[in-house]
């Protein structure tokens, strides 16, 4: 070792200083030898202290001795000398500094008068670390002395030199990292001047890692493999320490820095470095092969990162008891915490008292003591975790974060715990980790094998202030089943006595304590009445003996027990500049009760701040009303307060110092000024606060919706965030959290987040300002800016729940402005997809989909003028709810009001749940999709915060149904399809019933099934429900029964419910519970008395078919059932159908529903769609939308060109606007089967159409009635039919191998049916009449195209054979030819008069054609073709003249030119019809994409829609007039993306109908809406921000 480092880690000890007390007149003086060398020696001025003037260090064998000495003087001559001696040894020094004292004493006599001498030495830098090295060993050893464990006991007896003791340890478990980090601290120390401890420090050192992870958790966990390698690393710490101890000391105490080590040293110290570098080889084996058991460490803390534990609820190192108080308590508790753990005790049996509850009135120092025993308890590696609440925190109230953060802490303290529990959360993805029912912390407990090295405590602090009355007591349920599961844990609880908390501390439940009647509560309020006072003399330099013994106990009397009565005085006194004014006025009047003291003293507070002044008191009153009130969110800091009510930043500062007594800043959330403890708050805002500075909660809340307002309408602003691109998503923004923080203030947040709970926390009509406030913030922009800032701070869904609240809050107090929230609650249901995923596509995809008389469009418009802009298609304005609700793929299965009546549940053959708002039919976000088949059953918790459903796929699911997402796994049990779900009333259970003939009972918060499956059904079952007061379980079974059951045994209540003759496919109790109401496939309903189990009256009859649904009236008064046939509804006393039933439903109706309010009934069916009805009318509420729903089969324009005529595999003909493609009125039914043809008449007035159920019908086609009496004459279906030039006949075609001629007035045959085409069976496919009249062409299945005269009826010429049969013909304009379509894929023009072929065929589509027509000039011909594609020919040159147009999913069944122009209109099996525009763009090639067609020129496509190039060929595709972006760019959420990212959002229901300026789709159903979208202005990606036009 170098001189530099001897000197840096020189080990000496120095003489510090030397002090003499005697008492003598006589003058002396002091001298000190060290050996034989005089020491110089300096006396401190005015002390009896002497200290060395250089640093004396001590020589090893040298003494230390002071002499005292003196000249006795009479009259100036000296007469004598007088003198003491004192002498200390070297090792007598040494052995001060080993005991930790630095202090020898020597007693001698000085002037016949008794002296003391005191040595103080100082210890050199290295040594005192050395020396504390090895007192924290020690203690670390001791404290595993009397540790036991299940493992086999092995005692070890070592005695070290020097009094360290190590006895009656256990190598197997016992002592741990403490020993071993103690153990290397010394090394460390040693090391720095003995290299020969070098090598052992670095094994010791080398092993650390193992021994922090293994010997702390593996040893309790289930690992075994590495058990021998834990004993032999535990006998060789031991070793270490016991040798390092005695080793230090000798190395000091009997050689020199460079003496030579003692081989017996040299050999043991060689002995451990070796065991320690063979353990770590074999720890480092056994841990690859092992894994201890458990995941990787990272994979543990993300399962872990679930429980979300809240950080404040800890307890605070700062807080708790003042030193000498409280001990009595503290001692009792700690020491009952710390009892040691009984090996093989049943957890039952010994746990009885494992959990402690402290109470007492407010203000006793209940939450300092909480925080004193965490103190404690930490400090001795015994608490396991704490949780302190708080009533004015949304966190620390909240019952749910109490257990996640408790297990959070305990699984953070010990390792075992925290792998079982991190194995639970992978396992059982349905544990709740939110659930108050304590799944999480039990079910890991009770799977732990071992115990701890000691007990664990979890403390909870201030139940009282956490949750309601029923959570607080699900809570300590949970809390006592814990302490019960094993015998290492233990749990305080402290609370105000409260009586929902009390009954759970019945003598024998656990200990208990009131704080109140602490025997050394009077003792210790003194003494921290003492300790504030003599700080309060020292800071005011008061007088030592102020206040005067009989204030001073006044104050303790008046504080009766409490010490924050003491507290808050102190602070007030320390407040102010001259304590004893306040302290007067404190103390004078009569003293009182505890509590009534305590208010008269925050009254003094208060006043004393206030003064006399008026306008004092009423800033007061402002500042304390806003902190109060916010406090119910959050607390907010100074800052953020002033800038909330428009007051200067210090002013508010002032004021809370001033208040200090009563007021404090809470570092934890940001500096937010909270009450120092709740009796300030329910003083403040009680009926025993002085008028002159109570709080009102009403006028608060008041007060706070208008600064919020106010905020919004001043802060609010486009862009507020500064995003450079509209290309990302909210989420790929990698710092917005930083330009939340940057851009949008405090206030600002809190506003947007609360203003609507604030502006509607009374019954009572808001202020007039408010309102302007409100009117103001509606009528401009700011709603939008508003949902920008939610979004950005991913608070989307508090928008609506917003919204709702100031709708209905309006609504009651019958406030202007409803339509406005309407408007943007609509706008927020409408456009909740972009609004949440990216900010700027409020802007980009909201505002161009709203409609055009929209007031919130109306207001907007002129600051945002270059949004994309929806050209055609846009809607008018808002529809109202509709009568059909469409969004399912699939038949709907089951459909349920919320408990609020704001929105619907729906569940579907789709295997998909959809939300809907009831007021608007709108769907609410995308669908929740878990399930993987069906869903059979939904039900809302009557809270209304979560949805279950049961699905064929034998699970079960809860979604949150505010944000739709499935909360944990589904719950698994069944062994077949879930048919049933169904809540209990309170909320804790949802019943299912199975095809697998139980029900089974399900712990709504855990998912964990409830005891078990109820048994007794032979068949399925297929309905189940609660009654409504949470006692029974009524079910209705395939076998045909019902069944009671007895929730809490589980067991059948009577024998079952026996009259159906069919299987019980719905039942449900009466409101009253009284009544029971049945469904069977028997076709009735029946009614049944809930009590007695028998049948009230005659079954309810007048279902043709099975019913599949029944629900009662929220009044009771009525019931609904659904049937494969109709729905109905019935009078529930009498029995009697209450009025006509509702027909509209297409297909069966599977489930029906009331609102909660009565007015409405809801169906869902087969049809794939929801209804909803008047309740009191019976009628469909809202406009039906429905198109087409099958395949279309025929479409022709009207003369005009203004409509369009279809006709469809559904059944019906519709007519459409050719221009908007909108729906013209409800569909003509009247068809009972496909409808293969359809005209019109030249004259416009009628439409014709035929079917395959054999009849012609004449349609109104202004009206849409029939005309008179289907046209009867055919034997099979119609194929085809055509008016005749003139409108006077009509002629049809039909598989019954005929054609007829119909007298169009008359509506009768016109002759003998035209036969026959050649053969045994030849259905005519097609008919058409020649522009002249003259002649009708046919076309069969027997390969023959025929002519007929068209007033003989006779045929014309001899039949055309054709290579195959055709399907249809049309004439050209000119009358001098014909085109066919055949199923050889071919298209061939025809002479008229010669009947011969006219070129060669059109050859081009891969399938069979469909359908033919010419242009109306006839110079081209478009076709139609099974192929999906649509192709236009040029009729001169025999050649296609564009490519095909594939803008189908499914074959092209019709096609029709428009009268008036070059648009092509056809009809596809993919039930849609689509219109394209001029054929000249169309046969240059511009293909029309299915989903998205953009035309647009390349400076466009440069300048604002980026990355458009090869390398993006495969998602742009582009073509001489412009570009086309594919389908396979909107994605299913309706994003339209390109390479950057998202371009802009479609509304789902313009996804199939969005079209370019070249082409127009009318989609397959009404409630779609064919789109034209021109992109010619629309700003994106880097350049959004240009679609604003205001100034910023």
């Amino acid at each position: 070792m170098n001189t530099q480092t001897s000197n840096r880690y020189n080990r000496a000890l120095y003489l510090h200083k030397i002090s003499i007390q005697i008492t003598t007149k006589i003058k002396f003086r002091l001298k000190v030898h060290v050996g034989n060398k005089d020491v110089e020696m300096r006396r401190e001025q005015r002390t009896d202290l002497w200290t060395p003037v250089n640093s004396l260090e001590l020589i090893e064998e040298s003494n230390i001795t002071v002499a005292i000495t003196s000249g006795h003087t009479v009259c100036g001559i000296s007469i004598g000398k007088l003198d003491a001696q004192a002498t200390v040894s070297y090792q007598e020094a040494m052995q001060a500094f080993w005991s930790s004292t630095n202090i020898i004493s020597r007693s001698v006599v000085f002037d016949q008068q008794p002296a003391t001498v005191t040595f103080t030495f100082r210890p050199s830098q290295t040594w005192e670390a050395t020396r504390a090295a090895i007192d924290r060993l020690k203690k670390e050893m001791e404290s595993y002395r009397n540790l036991m464990t299940s493992t086999t006991e092995r005692r070890i007896d070592t005695a070290l030199n020097y009094g360290v003791a190590l006895a009656e340890l256990n190598p197997m478990a016992k002592v741990a990292f403490g020993i071993t980090k103690a153990t290397f601290d010394v090394l460390k120390e040693q090391r720095k001047y003995d290299e020969m401890v070098s090598d052992l420090a670095i094994g010791v050192d080398r092993i650390l890692p193992f021994a922090r992870r293994t010997l702390k958790d593996v040893l309790y966990d289930e690992t075994n493999v590495l058990e021998e390698l834990v004993r032999r690393l535990h006998e060789s710490i031991l070793d270490t320490a016991a040798f390092i101890c005695g080793y230090a000391r000798r190395s000091q105490a009997m050689r020199t820095l460079n003496s030579a080590i003692n081989s017996k040293d040299y050999a043991k110290i060689k002995s451990l470095n070796d065991e320690f570098n063979k353990l770590k080889e074999d720890f480092d084996r056994a841990v690859d092969v092992e894994a201890l058991n458990i995941a990787k460490k990272n994979q543990i803390d993300r399962l872990l990162e679930q429980l979300r534990p809240v950080r404040e609820a800890n307890y605070q190192d700062d807080r708790g008891c003042m030193e000498g108080t409280r001990t009595a308590v503290l001692d009792e508790i700690t020491a009952w915490a710390q009892r040691g753990i009984i090996p093989d005790t049943p957890a039952d049996k010994a746990s009885v008292d494992n959990i402690y509850w402290l109470y007492g009135m407010p203000g006793i120092g209940k939450t300092s003591v909480a925080h004193s025993l965490c103190q404690w308890l930490h400090k001795d590696g015994n608490l396991g975790g704490s949780f302190f609440c708080r009533r004015d925190d949304q966190n620390l109230r909240d019952p749910k974060r109490v257990l996640p953060t408790l297990v959070s802490k305990l699984a953070a303290m010990w390792g075992p715990y925290r792998t079982l529990v991190a194995r639970a959360l992978h396992d059982y993805p349905q544990l709740n980790p939110d659930s108050i029912s304590g799944e999480l912390l039990l079910k890991p407990l009770q799977s732990l094998r071992k115990h701890p090295a000691r007990a664990l405590v979890l403390v909870v602090d201030a139940l009282d202030e956490c949750g309601d009355a029923e959570t607080r007591k699900k809570l300590l349920n949970s809390l006592i089943e814990a302490s019960k599961s094993v015998n290492w844990l233990r749990i305080i609880v402290t609370s105000r006595p409260e009586a929902n908390i009390q009954p759970f501390f019945t003598p024998g439940r656990g200990p208990c304590r009131d704080l109140e009647f602490d025997t050394q509560n009077d003792r210790d309020i003194r003494h921290f009445a003492n300790q504030r006072l003599l700080s309060l003399i020292q800071s005011h330099s008061l007088p030592n003996q102020w206040p005067g013994a009989l204030r001073f106990n006044q104050i303790i009397h008046r504080a009766g027990g409490l010490f924050i009565y003491v507290e808050t005085i102190f602070r007030l006194l320390g407040a102010s500049k001259d304590p004893d004014k306040p302290l007067n006025r404190v103390l004078s009047g009569k003293q009182e009760d505890g509590s009534v003291e305590l208010y008269k003293l925050y009254s003094t507070a208060i006043a004393l701040c206030i003064g006399q002044e008026a306008e004092e008191a009423e800033t007061f009153r402002l500042i304390t009303r806003a902190i109060l009130v916010v406090a119910t969110y959050r607390p907010l800091s100074d800052a953020t307060i002033a800038s909330l009510i428009g007051e200067k930043a210090n002013v508010v500062k002032t004021w809370v110092n001033e208040l200090g007594s009563l007021l404090y800043r809470d570092e934890t959330q940001n500096g937010g000024i909270r009450v120092r403890h709740l009796s300030i708050f329910e003083l403040l805002t009680g009926s025993s606060c002085p008028s002159e500075f109570h709080i009102s909660m009403k006028q608060a809340n008041e007060e706070l919706s208008k600064y919020c307002l106010q905020t919004m309408n001043r802060e609010l602003r486009f862009n507020i965030c500064n995003l450079e691109t509209s290309h990302l998503a909210n989420s790929e923004i990698k710092d917005l959290p930083e330009r939340v923080q940057a851009n949008i203030s405090d206030a600002l947040q809190y506003s947007c987040l609360h203003w609507s709970s604030h502006l509607c926390s009374n019954p009572n009509p808001t202020s007039d300002d408010a309102n302007r406030l409100l009117d103001t913030f509606l009528t401009g922009a700011e709603p939008l800016y508003w949902l920008e800032a939610l979004s950005l701070m991913g608070k989307t869904h508090l928008a609506s729940p917003a919204l709702w609240r100031i709708k209905e809050c309006n609504e009651k107090s019958g406030q202007k402005g409803c339509h406005l929230v309407d408007e943007i609650l609509r706008f927020v249901l409408a456009f909740t997809t972009p609004i949440s995923t990216s900010a700027p596509h409020i802007y980009l995809s909201g505002l161009p989909f709203m409609p055009h008389e929209s007031t919130l469009r109306k207001n907007v418009q002129k600051l945002f003028p270059k949004v994309m802009d929806v050209c055609e298609g846009r809607m008018e304005q808002w529809q109202s709810c509709p009568a059909i609700w469409h969004g399912h793929t699939a038949p709907v299965t089951t459909i349920l009001y919320s408990p609020n009546g704001r929105q619907v549940v729906s569940g579907s053959y789709d295997g998909t749940v959809r939300i809907w708002d009831a007021a608007t039919g709108t769907a609410v976000g995308e669908p929740l999709s878990g399930h993987t088949t069906w869903v059979n059953s939904v039900a809302y918790s009557p809270n209304g915060r979560h949805i279950v459903s049961g699905s064929h796929d034998k699970t079960i699911q809860i979604w949150d149904a505010e944000t739709g997402k499935a909360l944990g796994e589904p719950l698994r049990g069944h062994t077949d399809s879930v048919a049933s779900v169904a809540y209990s009333p309170n909320c804790q259970h949802i019943v299912s019933g199975s095809w697998d003939k139980t029900i089974r009972i399900w712990d709504a918060e855990t998912g964990k099934a409830v005891g078990e499956p109820l048994n007794g059904h032979t068949d399925s079952v297929h309905g189940v429900a609660y009654s409504p007061d949470g006692l029974h379980i009524v079910s209705g079974s395939r076998d045909k029964t019902i069944r009671i059951w007895d929730v809490e045994t589980g067991k059948t209540v009577g024998e079952p419910l026996r009259g159906h003759t069919g299987s019980v496919d719905s039942v449900t109790y009466s409101p009253n519970g009284q009544h029971i109401v049945s469904g069977s496939q028997d076709t009735t309903i029946r009614i049944w008395n809930a009590a007695t189990g028998t049948v009230v009256g005659e079954p309810l009859s007048g279902h043709t078919t099975w019913v599949n649904s029944v629900a009662y009236s929220p009044n009771g008064r009525h019931i609904v059932s659904g049937s494969a046939d109709q729905i109905q509804l019935w009078d529930a006393e009498t029995g009697m159908a209450a009025g006509e039933p509702l027909s509209g439903h297409t297909d069966s109706v599977n489930s029906v529903a009331y609102s909660p309010n009565e007015r409405h009934v809801i169906s869902g069916s087969e049809d794939q769609t929801i209804r909803i009805w008047d309740a009191e009318t019976g009628l469909a509420v809202g406009e039906s939308l429905s198109g087409h729903t099958d395949s279309v089969h025929s479409v022709a324009y009207s003369p005009n060109g203004r409509h369009i005529v279809s006709g469809s595999a559904d059944h019906t003909v519709r007519i459409w606007d050719a221009e908007t493609g909108r729906a013209v009125g409800e569909p003509l039914n009247g068809h009972t089967d496909s409808v293969h043809g359809v005209a019109y008449s030249p004259d416009g007035l009628h439409i014709v159409s035929g079917s395959t159920d054999t009849t012609i019908r004449i349609w109104d086609a202004e009206t849409g009635r029939p005309v008179g009496a289907p046209l009867i004459g055919h034997g099979n279906l119609v194929t085809s039919v055509a008016y005749s030039p003139d409108g006077s006949h009509i002629v049809s075609g039909s598989w019954d191998c005929t054609i007829r001629i119909w007298d169009a007035e008359t509506r009768t045959a016109v002759g003998e049916p035209l036969f026959r085409h050649e053969g045994p069976v030849t259905p005519v496919t097609s008919v058409a009449y020649s522009p002249s009249g003259r002649c009708i062409i046919s076309v069969s299945v027997d390969k023959t195209i025929r002519l007929w005269d068209a007033e003989t009826g006779k045929p014309v010429g001899r039949p055309l054979s054709i290579p195959t049969d055709s399907i249809n013909i049309a004439y050209s304009p000119d009358d001098r030819h014909f085109v066919s379509g055949s199923r050889d894929k071919a298209i061939q023009i025809w002479d008229l008069e010669t009947m011969k072929p006219v070129g060669r065929p059109l050859i081009g589509h891969t399938d069979r054609v469909t359908s033919v027509a010419y242009s109306p000039n006839g110079l081209h011909i478009v076709s139609g073709s099974l192929d999906q594609t649509i192709r236009i020919w040029d009729v001169e040159r025999g050649m296609a003249v564009n490519n095909p147009s594939r803008s189908y999913t499914d074959s092209v069944t019709g096609a029709a030119c428009w009268p008036n122009g070059p648009h092509i209109f056809s009809g596809s099996s993919d039930n849609t019809i689509q219109s394209c525009s001029e054929l000249d763009d169309l046969a240059k090639g511009d293909s029309n994409y299915r989903f998205i067609r953009f035309l647009l020129t390349s400076s466009i496509l440069g300048d604002h829609l980026p990355n458009i190039n090869t390398a993006s060929e495969h998602l742009i595709q582009s073509s001489n007039a412009g570009f086309g972006i594919s389908k396979d760019l909107i994605d299913p959420n309706g994003w339209v993306r390109c390479a950057d990212g998202i371009l802009f959002w479609v509304p789902g229901d313009c996804r199939s109908g969005l079209a370019s300026t070249a082409s127009v789709t009318i989609p397959n159903a009404g409630h779609h809406r064919r789109v034209r979208i021109d992109l010619s202005d629309f700003r994106c990606g880097h350049s959004w921000t240009d679609v604003y036009g205001g100034v910023q």
